[in-house]
């Protein structure tokens, strides 16, 4: 699963190895410290996922804009239906 929060021009996207990447260099290092797997406490089915709820929590001006799984994708409008 690949998980993409973005705000304004900046954009990062989970990657399966729990490391961010992102147009930013700078996000993505403030990613990797705010949100990687070792910041997530409890047992999670999907650790890109929980990696990207986290980084919405400590950037706040930031939301998830996409999720793929596979050959699945789900935009922003689907998105926030699930997290409803």
């Amino acid at each position: 699963m690949s998980v993409k929060i973005e705000w304004k021009i900046f954009t990062a996207e989970t990657q399966s190895n729990g490391i961010w990447k992102s147009n930013s260099p700078s996000l993505a290092e403030l990613l990797n410290v705010i949100a990687s797997p070792l910041k997530i406490k409890d047992p999670t089915p999907d650790l890109e996922y929980s990696m990207a709820q986290l980084a919405v929590k400590g950037l706040p001006y930031f939301k998830i804009t996409e999720t793929s799984s596979g050959n699945a994708r789900k935009s922003g409008s689907e998105i926030e239906q699930i997290l409803a």
